[in-house]
């Protein structure tokens, strides 16, 4: 089918000041961002905050300056299981422009646990954004808490982190996604088709594509992301690589499940998310 002329929006990018590498100059990132931003049409993105490291530090406070001056940037905020935020704490971070955090878990089916009740209370109150890289096992580990927390939208990035299947068979892959297809009966929970690159390295990333059919099979395309992460897939893949939907997804789709998926989806869990 030929490719859909409605604008995007963009499910998972980061943004950091000095750049992905931490060597460029201030704002350099967002510039090439915008210009990128331009030609692929994308109209919303979706910022995954990131301060897993010290070389980021400050991303947080980056990010929500950024948004108060480019409407088109919806800030996550990282979120520390080991620091969670109290309640007020997210409350006034919502106030200030976030639209929710980014939660990264890793493979650690425990890290969940560290994040006490009343902070996913708070983030099913306010509604927020939850965009979290975890592994399957972490994603089992965590589905509790995450059905509990039925007032937050929970992204799942990157097909759910299920590793390289370049090699796998077929009955390997239904496997190793299962946690990740056990969650399509929880109507807060969508998943990204983002970073097909880390689940199969040569484009069209062939088992990845695999992958994603089988996630837009399992929660539709009204609960499944097109994200590019732009910059840090930019060290694995090309511009237009990192910046395409693989035919073989594009084939799946109706006209109006592509525009879900690239975009309209993304919009209406931003729409939820306001308060």
């Amino acid at each position: 089918m030929s490719e859909t002329r409605a604008a995007r929006a963009d499910s998972h990018i980061h943004l950091f000041q000095h750049g992905f590498s931490a060597a460029e100059d201030s704002g350099a990132e967002l510039a090439t961002y915008l210009s990128l931003r331009e030609r692929y049409g994308i109209d919303e993105a979706l910022v995954v905050g990131y301060e897993g490291h010290p070389k980021f530090a400050g991303n947080n406070e980056y990010v929500l300056a950024l948004a108060m001056t480019h409407s088109w940037i919806h800030p996550t905020l990282f979120l520390d299981p080991r620091r969670p935020p109290t309640p007020s704490e997210i409350e006034s971070d919502r106030a200030r422009g976030a639209v929710g955090y980014s939660l990264y878990l890793g493979a650690d089916p425990e890290l969940t646990a560290a994040i006490p009740r009343e902070t996913w209370d708070a983030l099913s109150h306010t509604r927020s954004i939850l965009s979290v890289n975890a592994s399957p096992e972490a994603v089992s580990g965590a589905e509790p808490r995450f059905r509990d927390a039925d007032g937050a939208c929970v992204l799942l990035s990157h097909l759910g982190l299920p590793g390289d299947l370049a090699q796998a068979s077929a009955a390997e892959v239904q496997q190793r996604i299962a946690p990740i297809s056990r969650l399509a009966d929880a109507p807060n929970v969508s998943v990204k088709l983002s970073g097909l690159y880390a689940t199969d390295p040569d484009f069209p990333h062939t088992a990845g594509t695999h992958v994603a059919r089988e996630l837009i099979a399992a929660f539709g395309p009204r609960r499944t992301l097109w994200g590019s992460d732009y910059a840090p897939g930019l060290n694995a893949v090309s511009e237009p690589e990192l910046f395409a939907l693989p035919g073989p997804i594009r084939e799946d789709l109706t006209e109006d499940e592509l525009e879900s998926v690239l975009g309209g989806a993304l919009r209406a869990v931003l729409a939820g998310a306001r308060i």
